[in-house]
């Protein structure tokens, strides 16, 4: 029993900790490949593009990933959790219940481009664990012809989400692994940075934008091992840093003449007089 107690307690503690990644990770922007919107304390939605288009002067092959695509849609067994295992995992097999999101995806109101899919990631309390769900262009990804329509809400068969209980899963590696599935072909490096987006952004914002994205490549690079994509991370990184501070550098000296400037009023002869406020002792003591 205290075996079991203990477990469930460290259970908790990394979904909570899974939960953090969400919140942090949720309201940052700027990559080429998937957007994301922060929904609640436990939902965050991903979008991804479905198709990798070459830049100008620059072949398709220098991004692709050396690891083969799968052939889309897969099959609804190769993608999904079954009803079976769904049933068996969340404890409720005796009502029929598997792993349902919180609301259908036939009830999604998020915009959706024709060009992209849309996913839930969703650390739930109820089931102690993340698990993914499709949320629009199902029949791109996954075969369901001779499917209910409730096969829709099957939450899918992710690596990073199998191992959640035997190993150190991050939510950087679901993003990972959703790009990898979803874009064709897949690109090497999922978390590439679109550039031009930080430079486009008013200063003020470009600073805060380019730190959180600073600190989200420091903690993939931290926590992801060696990887396809390590080093292309580690490029990103060192050229959003550049960005980050040349902007904050820059806000530094257009707020710097502001600072004198209130400093010389302060100190200027009667900038701290006020009518009818008594100096002195009386002013001091107050009696």
């Amino acid at each position: 029993m205290a075996a079991a107690t203990e477990r469930e307690k460290a259970e908790k503690k990394r979904l909570q900790a899974f939960l953090g990644e969400i919140l942090r990770v949720g309201a940052i922007k700027g990559f080429q490949y998937f957007t994301l919107y922060l929904r609640g304390r436990e939902e965050l939605l991903c979008s991804i593009i479905n198709e990798l288009k070459p830049e100008a002067g620059v072949p398709l092959s220098t991004h692709i990933c050396t690891e083969k695509s799968s052939d889309l849609p897969l099959n609804k067994s190769s993608l999904m959790l079954s009803i079976g295992t769904q049933q068996r995992l969340s404890g409720l097999a005796h009502m029929n219940i598997g792993l349902p999101p919180a609301s259908p995806s036939d009830k999604e109101i998020t915009p959706v481009a024709p060009d992209q899919t849309l996913f839930l990631i969703a650390g739930y309390a109820r089931y102690n664990c993340p698990y993914v769900w499709i949320r629009s262009h199902h029949h791109r990804l996954v075969n369901l012809t001779h499917a209910s329509s409730a096969d829709k809400d099957n939450p899918l068969k992710l690596n990073a989400t199998n191992n959640w209980g035997r190993e150190e899963v991050h939510l950087w590696d679901i993003l990972a692994e959703l790009v990898h599935l979803c874009t064709v072909p897949a690109p090497r490096n999922p978390f590439a940075v679109d550039l031009v987006y930080f430079q486009q952004l008013p200063l003020a914002d470009q600073v805060t934008s380019t730190g959180a994205m600073v600190w989200l490549l420091q903690q993939i690079l931290k926590h992801s091992g060696n990887k396809e994509y390590t080093g292309k991370v580690f490029e990103d990184l060192h050229d959003v840093t550049k960005l980050h501070f040349q902007s904050l550098q820059q806000w530094a000296r257009e707020k710097m003449p502001q600072q004198q400037q209130q400093q010389q009023q302060q100190r200027a002869p009667g900038a701290g007089y006020r009518p009818g406020v008594q100096r002195g002792p009386t002013a001091v003591y107050g009696y």
